[in-house]
């Protein structure tokens, strides 16, 4: 039940043994069923932290922020760059909250995709959509070690998509106003298109017409004419 909100590389020592131990727990709370809330301070080691730690807003914190902490630090252990390489405070957070981590194999092939698969789903943006516990991204990266299948999928076309969406709602209101306006806009050129064709064939039409008139009355009148000739 314990966050520890600091989980980096200098926090993480290996012994002698090969295991790992998690030291500094200064800014551990003990979590309570609902999770911790946030107060609104940023804590912790900011190139580590998950978004919603990062975002300052009082928010439900759980365990699943020291997830994506321990995620980004595989990421930077596999890879021997940051997660995000923002250099400044203000461009660190907005990579944080609004992008999306480099794939682990654009900058090593070597890089088996399950393993990729396994770092990119505990540093996802939304914790509902990291491992559920500590426990399961353990499980799974032993799957790895065994060879055996692993339960973590990569996310589809769609599915990026999506997130990208639900990260930018005030892009997707802005598009949705323009084709809100690009379809009143078709409808409304689209009407007035079609008055102007009924009102053109309706000229057409009664030009037609008079025409028709005029060559009737000059045949009539021809006609008269050639039998009052004949009648004189």
């Amino acid at each position: 039940g314990i966050i520890h909100r600091d989980i980096k590389p200098a926090n993480l020592l290996l012994d002698a043994k090969g295991a790992v131990w998690v030291t500094d727990f200064g800014l551990a709370q003990v979590a309570a069923d609902v999770g911790v809330t946030q107060t609104g301070d940023l804590v912790g080691t900011l190139r580590y932290m998950s978004p919603e730690q990062a975002s300052g807003r009082r928010v439900p914190i759980d365990h699943r922020t020291d997830v994506y902490s321990l995620g980004a630090t595989l990421y930077e252990m596999l890879t021997l760059q940051p997660i995000f390489s923002g250099s400044d405070r203000v461009t660190l957070l907005q990579q944080i909250l609004n992008d999306d981590p480099r794939p682990l194999r654009q900058m090593d092939r070597a890089i088996p995709v399950e393993l990729e698969t396994i770092v990119l789903k505990s540093t996802a943006k939304l914790p509902a959509e990291r491992y559920a516990t500590a426990g399961e991204m353990a499980a799974d990266l032993r799957r790895f070690l065994d060879e055996i299948p692993i339960l973590a999928r990569r996310p589809t076309l769609v599915d990026r998509g999506r997130k990208w969406m639900r990260r930018h709602p005030s892009f997707v209101g802005a598009a949705l106003l323009l084709l809100v306006c690009g379809v009143i806009g078709l409808m409304v050129t689209t009407a007035l298109v079609a008055r102007e064709q009924a009102a053109t064939k309706a000229r057409a039409i009664e030009a037609e017409t008079r025409f028709r008139s005029e060559e009737h009355t000059s045949e009539l009148q021809s006609r008269f004419g050639i039998s009052y000739a004949v009648f004189c």
